[in-house]
């Protein structure tokens, strides 16, 4: 039998302090494991260095997972921490979150062409794979032969390159929360259920009292409502 004393996996509720307590940790493991990721990429260890990026790409998913858990969005809980803890779950936002650092730090180019930008990124299952195939050797068929996948063999350096440019532009962007910045979101999404509307139509009163409270700065989310087409 399993010792009692043996910490398990959390699936329950999440409030402020504990969503902002593992946003925190998110980050923080996020921006390690891109340090190691670009030392190994220095050290020319460049399959060992884009198994990291991915890793770093993976612990950015986590945060947008807690916020829904924390404001029940997007799914049952128990699906939330499914995704949460699945690979392929925390990377499928990788090209929003691209998206998003084009539009806010490239003000000159369009939602168009930064759409099209994004579009070039890896799919969960191709960033997956990458991973494998990085790590692990293997007994594959080509065309009919048989053939030994040694990961060492493999030109990775573009590859580690682009996952390396990837992670920094979304981890170094990252910043933590504080339990009362999420209470506001929470009040927000509360008020948005009880009156029947959208997350989307409080968002520009959640974002008046984000900069009132000092929470975020005026001009931060300019581009990202725009973008949703709301007025702020």
């Amino acid at each position: 039998m399993a010792d009692p004393g043996t910490p398990r996996q959390y699936v329950g509720d999440l409030n402020s302090q504990t969503a902002a307590s593992a946003m925190q940790a998110a980050r923080l493991n996020a921006t390690e494991l891109l340090d190691t990721a670009d030392l190994l990429f220095n050290l020319k260890r460049f399959q060992h260095s884009m198994t990291f990026s991915i890793l770093a790409i993976e612990e950015v998913g986590k945060l947008a997972i807690l916020q829904g858990i924390l404001l029940s969005l997007g799914g049952t809980r128990e699906q939330l921490w499914r995704s949460y803890r699945l690979h392929r779950a925390k990377t499928e936002s990788l090209n929003a979150a691209i998206l998003g650092r084009v539009r806010a730090t490239f003000l000159d180019i369009s939602l168009e062409q930064a759409k099209e930008i994004a579009e070039r990124g890896p799919t969960p299952d191709e960033l997956e794979s990458a991973k494998q195939r990085a790590l692990y050797s293997d007994c594959l068929e080509h065309q009919g032969s048989f053939v030994c996948h040694l990961p060492k063999n493999v030109d990775w350096r573009q590859l580690a390159w682009e996952r390396l440019c990837e992670a920094r532009a979304i981890v170094l962007a990252l910043r933590d929360r504080t339990p009362e910045e999420l209470d506001l979101w929470v009040k927000g999404a509360a008020s948005a259920r009880i009156s029947g509307k959208s997350l989307r139509s409080i968002l520009p009163d959640l974002h008046k009292e984000l900069v009132e409270k000092g929470f975020v700065q005026e001009g931060w989310w300019e581009t990202f409502l725009k973008d949703l087409g709301v007025e702020i």
